[in-house]
């Protein structure tokens, strides 16, 4: 059967949490990017907030996703 990997990541609240993982770890050093890796940087910069400080999903891409999935520690 089956199993579904995204485990939990199944609400709004879910994938901004991740992003702001993505965020914190970008911030500290963390995770950072080689040259020749421009793409995901610029995907990184486009991402906007809505007025209420949320994450605008609209300037999210796939890059961006797929970095926030990469840099989501399990909780403990």
């Amino acid at each position: 059967m089956f199993n579904s990997r995204k485990e939990n990541r199944d609400s709004r609240q879910d994938f901004e949490r991740e992003l702001n993982i993505l965020v914190e770890a970008v911030k500290s050093g963390k995770m950072t990017f080689a040259r020749g890796t421009e793409r995901s940087t610029d995907d990184l910069l486009k991402v906007r907030s809505s007025p209420n400080k949320r994450f605008d999903l609209n300037t999210i891409t796939e890059m961006v996703r797929t970095l926030a999935m990469s840099s989501n520690f399990p909780r403990h």
